[in-house]
């Protein structure tokens, strides 16, 4: 167990260095004060409440899936957010026009067997000047429900397939509700950038760990480690370990300080933050740990490290809001720790349960665990062939 005192020598060396360990807590603070005030106006702190609305439908389908739709998923599965009123498409059009009714959706004849044979298919959807967020609900339903009709529908026999549609009717888990929630709660400038900058901070803590990793390969610092019982997957467990811990303590230091200080609340799941706290730490040291594995010099990391960490800061959303990034940047920015933790942190705050992060949970494990491993064995080569 060799590493664990290895762990407490870096921790020791931090917490000594009174400037370094005030900087890591103090700066993250101050500059959520600045970004939060900033950008007050931009993401208001208000109560936004989403009320119920009246969806008018045209269906001009026959079959099972047009059904399924409006009635099971529509009418029944959102209920708290839609009521569902039925029309003929003239009468549709002037209510619409006439501004009796905000929002509606006209499926055409040929929905369900577009959808069955993986054709393309339309629903108009028809709306007032100015509705609000209702357009954007309704069209995340439909798009989704798409989504979800299974290819197999392809290739099945007549039979199997009018069975198939039986099923769909039957279904009560076809459309699990991924939009707008009636309990969501808005996250306002002080919750998102203490997320945004608390994992920014975080990743540069990690670079600065991971370069005094790197200084004690070039010194003879890590030539007398060796000379002890430690071995190396000891020594990166030992330098993983302290890092882990020191990130942890600045983590919970930063959401205890940012929720007495600014009020900020970082949710109604202490289990799903400490947790995905947790998980964020693993995946970032793990990176951390593979680049230190990687990387010869203590200059040519700095630079590398500082540049890498701003530009995961940027794409991870920490320097600018992820709401202005199109979709497809955001899904991509799952795949950066910090981008992940920051959407985990963000569900969180706007009322998601420890389920719901769930996925992001051990995702983030099993990348930090995938990056130590391969730092490993990097620094298992490299010691093998300089003394071969």
């Amino acid at each position: 167990m060799g590493f664990w005192w290895l762990a407490w020598k870096d921790l020791l060396l931090i917490i000594r260095d009174r400037k370094a360990f005030i900087t890591l807590i103090l700066m993250p603070l101050l500059l959520i004060a600045i970004l939060g005030a900033a950008f007050g106006n931009m993401m208001k702190d208000e109560d936004v409440t989403i009320k119920k609305f009246t969806l008018g439908v045209v269906n001009q389908d026959n079959g099972v899936l047009s059904k399924v739709l409006t009635e099971e998923v529509l009418a029944k599965n959102m209920s708290d957010q839609i009521k569902i009123k039925f029309f003929q498409e003239r009468e549709l059009q002037n209510n619409i026009r006439d501004h009796k009714l905000d929002i509606g959706i006209i499926i055409k004849p040929d929905f369900t067997s577009a959808l069955f044979s993986g054709k393309e298919t339309k629903v108009k959807l028809l709306s007032v000047p100015d509705p609000g967020i209702k357009p954007v609900i309704v069209q995340s339903v439909i798009e989704q429900f798409a989504q979800m009709i299974p290819v197999q529908a392809i290739s099945v026999s007549q039979q199997g397939k009018a069975r198939q549609q039986n099923d769909f009717l039957k279904t009560e888990n076809l459309f699990k509700e991924s939009t707008v929630s009636k309990k969501t709660k808005p996250v306002g400038s002080f919750q998102y950038y203490a997320a945004a900058m608390g994992v920014m901070f975080l990743l540069m803590t990690v670079v600065q760990g991971v370069t005094m990793m790197i200084r004690e390969k070039e010194e003879t610092v890590y030539q007398r480690l060796f000379l002890t019982n430690l071995t190396y997957s000891h020594y990166l467990i030992g330098k993983m370990l302290g890092l882990i811990i020191l990130c942890l303590i600045q983590a919970f230091i930063i959401i205890i300080g940012t929720s007495l200080i600014f009020g900020v609340n970082w949710g109604p799941s202490v289990l799903g933050i400490i947790t995905m706290t947790i998980a964020f730490v693993i995946n970032a040291c793990g990176l951390g740990m593979m680049a230190g594995a990687l990387i010869k010099t203590e200059k040519g990391f700095n630079v590398g490290g500082m540049l890498g960490t701003q530009i995961m800061a940027a794409l991870g959303g920490s320097m600018v809001p992820l709401y202005i990034f199109p979709d497809w940047v955001v899904s991509a920015t799952k795949f950066i720790p910090n981008g992940l933790a920051l959407q985990s942190y963000l569900k969180l705050m706007s009322g998601a349960t420890f389920t719901d992060i769930l996925p992001a949970v051990a995702g983030s494990i099993a990348l930090g665990s995938c990056f130590f491993a391969i730092g490993l064995i990097f620094l298992t080569f490299e010691r093998r062939g300089k003394y071969a």
